[in-house]
Order: structure tokens, then sequence, then C-alpha cells
């Protein structure tokens, strides 16, 4: 399971049951609370504030996974966070320092916030959080034996590599940990500072045909590193196959 970027927790291939574009399949889901449903907002979008997209969470259904109570209550006191290399200064300068997790609800809503936030669809959200974790924050994968990678954290060798229900990756992602795990927003929301800027065209080292207005490849580039290769496209399977079933319907809300 070692990858440059963070690793899925399945590693079965499934087929593409959905293959839809991004734009305005953000429809909420059946037993999703009615109202806004934070689709893919435009290449170039004026993105809506953290604080805005507070008011415009849907509200109103029992926590989906409970063990993430504690998570989903913490902001972080401060964030401070590094240059993002391989992203363009714009990125950098409108992006990242965006990020800071401020936000507290059940997981269902933070994944509306974060969605709202980033102008990225809510139901790809959920798909990948599923496909990452299965929804929870608690997860921690991607073991390392490496005493360079363990440094990071400050665990102990061996010791866990990827953080949190989207799975961040420490080793490459600047300022992501202890957060990543700690704070089920800023997990969300780092996220998604990279999907938005990855969907803008602002990876600087990725060749082929890379360019704007591709989340789902996007998607598979944030596991795999790569653009459109085999790992990411098979990744992206996945999510697409899980964003057709909504797996997260089954969750007790009782």
């Amino acid at each position: 399971m070692s990858h440059w970027w963070p690793v899925v927790t399945r590693l079965g291939v499934v087929s593409i049951v959905l293959a839809a574009g991004l734009a305005g399949c953000g429809s909420g889901p059946v037993g999703q609370p009615s109202g806004e449903t934070f689709p893919t907002l435009p290449v170039g979008a004026v993105l809506p504030s953290g604080q805005d997209c507070a008011v415009r969470v849907v509200r109103g259904h029992p926590e989906e996974v409970p063990d993430n109570a504690k998570a989903n209550a913490t902001v972080p006191d401060k964030v401070v966070m590094p240059v993002w290399e391989d992203f363009t200064e714009e990125a950098n300068q409108r992006y990242v320092s965006r990020v800071d997790g401020n936000f507290t609800g059940t997981t269902g809503e933070i994944l509306q916030w974060g969605a709202c936030k980033w102008g990225l669809d809510v139901s790809v959200l959920r798909a990948v959080a599923y496909q990452e974790s299965d929804w929870k924050q608690a997860t921690s994968d991607d073991p390392s034996e490496d005493p360079a990678d363990c440094a990071v954290t400050g665990l102990p060798v061996p010791c866990p590599t990827s953080f949190g229900m989207l799975q961040l990756k420490s080793v490459d992602l600047p300022g992501s940990y202890p957060w990543s795990l700690t704070s089920t927003a800023f997990n969300v929301d780092y996220y998604g500072a990279r999907m938005r800027s990855c969907y803008e065209g602002w990876v600087t080292y990725l060749g082929g045909d890379y360019g704007s207005g591709d989340l789902f490849d996007c998607v598979g580039w944030h596991w795999s590193g790569m653009w459109k290769d085999a790992g990411a496209l098979n990744y992206v399977s996945r999510v697409r196959n899980y964003l057709g079933q909504q797996p997260w319907q089954r969750f007790d809300r009782s």
C-alpha cells in the first residue's frame, strides 16, 4: 500500500457504474437533508467563505459515525501552513491560506461545509471519504518502517503515515499532521484546498493533458501523485462506484 500520496483502504477493482460529469451532480442522496446541494463551481468561480458555508449547511440529521464525535467538535486553535511546493503562487496565496478547519457539526455536515467552501460536488466528497475510510476519522493507515517518515509525526517505528477520513499523508502533505487526525473539519478543509487547486489547473509538475476543469482525475491524482496513470484511473473507478451506490445511506442514524 506504499504510494506517494494518500492511499485507499479498499483495493478491490470494481466496474464504473456512473460516468456523468461533475457539473450538476451534487443532488443530495436519498436520506440526506433537502436544501443546498453544493455542486462543483466552475473554474475561476469566486468561492464562498467558510463562515458563509457554515450558514448554508443543511443540519438536522443525527451523527452518521458516532465515533467521530470528538474530532468533529475539534477546531484547530492555530493553523500555520507552509508553502505547498509544486503548486502555483496563486494557489498558495488564495487557497492554502484559507485552510483553517473552522467548523463543527456531524460528519455529514462537515462534508457539506467542505464542499461548499471549496466549490466541490458534495456527493464526490462523500464517495471519496467512504472509499478512504468508511467516513471514520480515526482511520490511520499506510504504515512505514522508515524512521524519517515517522519523525514527521513523532510516532514510533513502524508508524502510520496516512490519517483521517480522507487519509492525508503526513510525509507528503506539509502542515497536515496532527490536525489531519484530530480534527475532521481540518481534514476535509485541507483535502478541499488540494482538490480545488488541482481543478483550477494550479499543480505545476503534472504533464500530459493536465489542465483545469477535471475534478475526477484530480481525485485520482491525489491518490497516486500522477495524472491518469493506471493507479489513479482504477481509484477513480472505485470512487465512481461508491458515488453511484451511495453506501453512506446505510449508516445507522437512530
